[in-house]
């Protein structure tokens, strides 16, 4: 027969005492099978708290995150309503631009920029409707969009308006606004007038300028001499184009100090008063024709360049 394990015990303060236990295997096998569950438990509960904690340790940083982007969204959308407020006083700079250089408005309905199609949400594999700021996050992004088209078009409303001021800058120098002869009397104006000569009722198409013989002739703009020469009843003729349809004439001239094809600048000589042709006394018959079509050159003079006027010699 097989002997149990037997289990010695010495008190240690007393080592004559010595007590013996006897355990079936049966006994060992149940003690050892408890120790080996309770080892597993609590390798279980440990793996659990570590698992838990970790993951408690993730979605409070998670959530700290989704705070801190929720403030920034807040952020966004108040930097966006402060750069909409930017674009619309461009918008307003931009009429008023256009009123001074007498251009129409942009519409109201394409200053909204509006755009169409059938993705209305941004592309994204991520379900924006889940997050808790998801509705606040699309309408910034809408209105990013909205703000880029925006911009897009007061870029290309400003360029528009450089090119036009450029083109009216440039178109200054060949608008006549000098007065040919300074310090002449007026002697005849614009409009219907009784012929000097013929002594009829005809439309006199320019202003005599009335001056001493040999005065010098100004070109009142730039432009290029189309025709410089005699030419019947103006007698020495000069004609200026200066481009963007204004043209001017002077007649009855001394002497002619530019020949045809000759490009001269506004101030330039370009002849003298004389009486050549059909004329009483020396003076300058001053024509400005715009796309054809006469002009009172008395329109075009700047106000700060006067020439003397006597009524006197007004027919």
């Amino acid at each position: 027969m097989k002997k149990k394990p037997t289990i010695l015990y010495v008190n240690p303060n007393n080592s004559s005492e010595i007590k013996e236990f006897s355990l079936s295997f049966k006994k060992i096998a149940l003690i050892s099978l408890a120790c080996f569950a309770i080892i597993v438990l609590l390798l279980k509960y440990s793996v659990d708290f570590i698992i838990d904690f970790s993951q408690n340790s993730k979605i409070n940083q998670l959530k700290k995150e989704n705070l801190v982007l929720k403030e920034e969204l807040e952020k966004i959308g108040t930097k966006i309503h402060e750069i909409r407020a930017s674009i619309g006083f461009l918008e307003e700079r931009d009429d008023q631009i256009r009123t001074m250089l007498d251009l129409p408005p942009i519409n109201s309905d394409v200053r909204q920029v509006g755009i169409g199609g059938a993705n209305a949400e941004p592309a994204s594999h991520l379900n924006v409707h889940e997050l808790s700021f998801g509705n606040e996050l699309l309408q910034n992004l809408s209105l990013l969009d909205k703000l880029e088209r925006e911009v897009r078009l007061e870029k290309n409303s400003y360029q528009k308006l450089l090119a036009t001021v450029e083109r009216r800058q440039d178109s200054l120098r060949y608008l006549p606004v000098l007065v040919p002869v300074l310090d002449a009397y007026l002697s005849s104006g614009f409009g219907n007038r009784r012929h000097p000569i013929h002594r009829r009722i005809h439309f006199h198409r320019g202003i005599d300028l009335a001056g001493q013989r040999g005065t010098p002739i100004i070109a009142p703009a730039d432009g290029y001499v189309v025709a410089a020469g005699q030419n019947g009843g103006y007698g020495l003729f000069v004609q200026l184009n200066h481009v963007y349809g204004f043209e001017t004439y002077f007649g009855h001239m001394n002497k002619i100090y530019v020949r045809k094809g000759q490009f001269v600048k506004r101030g330039d000589k370009i002849g003298e008063v004389g009486s050549s042709g059909l004329a009483t006394s020396s003076h300058l018959h001053y024509e400005v024709h715009y796309k054809g079509k006469a002009q009172d050159p008395r329109k075009f003079i700047l106000n700060d360049i006067q020439y003397q006027y006597d009524e006197e010699f007004e027919e």
